[in-house]
């Protein structure tokens, strides 16, 4: 039986990308007879076994991201070495850029193999353009100290037999920017788990379980609240649709720092369009398919993304998705078949793919049924599982 330690800031309950990839990736290697350890961060120190393979170990840590992945990393040391007499792991595998090289002792394990969700010099690259008061505490430690966080990087990488990238995009950063061998690099597309998120058998009845008036049409957004997923741009194109449908509600879904939803409030109240605006705060993970099935529109104004599993769900209900033709977004969205992709920043052709959408009902659910078929054909997780084992096989040869 192989052993897998999956090292990851996040897993149950999900707080993010990074969480839901390790939880849903973990359970379908249990289905196929993998042992499975997980180390991760929380809000209080645990261990929990769901089930005999699968022992989570959650580490108590600070929240905030850059500092939450340093004290977990130093956490994940000790408890790594703690284990490593009993757990006897085959292959370590962190997940990147959120676990520095520290956090795994050396030969720990037969193999290191790593996934890659973001990097942290595509990261800085993407926001440096930003005006600096959009930025969050984190956001600006990420530019000023881009060079300490990716010493920690690299040494992962380089450490690594194997890479797994989540896009064509992602290991164009890792050979680029990191000049990491190409061989060592295997693309796997994140997942979705289809069963979970489904297109709605009565949106107007799940509009009204979550209080929304089944009249007003809904446009969902969801994702953390930085400046990197494009917030501002999809603000600045609300006017133009309002203006043809004065009761449409952008209904944003995500959490932030402190001051980041007065950031956005302020800048819809001076474009007339607060009314319009309901933000929910985090969305449990458990509540999020409810909250896709109330859409009528997905729209993700993200300008930096690798692949995400925010419209990855949203295809999975199998609704249209108006986002950016950017990272790895456009190697699963076939612009006009399975949804919109309109250039970042730019909310003129944001607001008139929203518009599209909703002036043409007939498109807008042809094209969401070619992206429910999207993931059923190449992006369910059972699909998914079967290429990170040929990556685990390979590392352990």
């Amino acid at each position: 039986m192989t052993k897998i330690c999956f090292i990851s800031p996040e897993y149950w309950p999900l707080t993010g990308g990074t969480g839901s990839y390790v939880y849903y990736l973990s359970n379908e290697l249990l289905k196929n007879g993998y042992k499975i350890y997980v180390v991760t961060g929380a809000n209080q120190a645990q261990d929990v076994q769901v089930n005999p393979e699968l022992g989570v170990s959650f580490l108590k840590i600070p929240r905030t991201p850059i500092v939450k992945s340093f004290m977990l990393a130093a956490a994940s040391r000790r408890k790594l070495q703690s284990v490593k007499s009993t757990a006897n792991v085959d292959i370590c595998h962190p997940q990147l850029p959120l676990t520095p090289n520290f956090a795994v002792p050396a030969n720990y394990g037969k193999a290191l193999v790593c996934t890659v969700h973001s990097t942290w010099k595509g990261e800085a690259e993407a926001i440096r353009g930003e005006p600096y008061m959009r930025l969050n505490a984190n956001e600006k430690f990420l530019v000023s100290f881009n060079w300490f966080l990716r010493f920690f990087e690299e040494g992962m990488l380089h450490r690594a037999r194997k890479i797994i990238a989540v896009s064509h995009f992602t290991k164009w950063e890792l050979t680029n920017y990191y000049k990491i061998p190409a061989y060592k690099i295997k693309v796997i597309h994140n997942g979705v788990d289809t069963k979970k998120f489904q297109p709605a058998a009565d949106k107007r009845k799940v509009k009204a379980e979550l209080g929304f008036n089944p009249d007003d049409p809904a446009i969902v957004s969801v994702g953390r609240l930085y400046a990197r997923k494009g917030l501002f741009t999809l603000i600045e194109s609300m006017p133009a649709v309002v203006a043809r449908f004065p009761n449409a509600k952008f209904i944003i879904s995500g959490k932030g720092q402190s001051d980041e939803m007065h950031k956005l409030n302020a800048h819809a109240q001076r474009l007339g369009v607060k009314g319009n605006i309901v933000f929910t705060g985090y969305t449990p993970d458990k509540e999020l398919p409810k909250l896709y099935q109330a859409a009528d529109i997905f729209a993700f104004s993200t300008f930096y993304e690798h692949h995400p599993f925010a419209v990855l769900e949203a295809l999975a209900t199998g609704l249209p998705v108006v986002t950016t033709n950017v990272g790895g977004i456009p190697e699963t969205i076939d612009n006009g078949k399975n949804g919109l992709l309109v250039p970042p920043f730019n909310s003129k052709r944001f607001s008139e793919a929203i518009l599209y959408f909703l002036e043409h009902q007939t498109q807008a659910t042809e094209m969401g049924a070619k992206a429910r078929q999207t993931v059923e054909q190449q992006l369910d997780w059972q699909i998914v599982v079967k290429d990170a084992m040929k990556v685990y096989d390979q590392a352990l040869r």
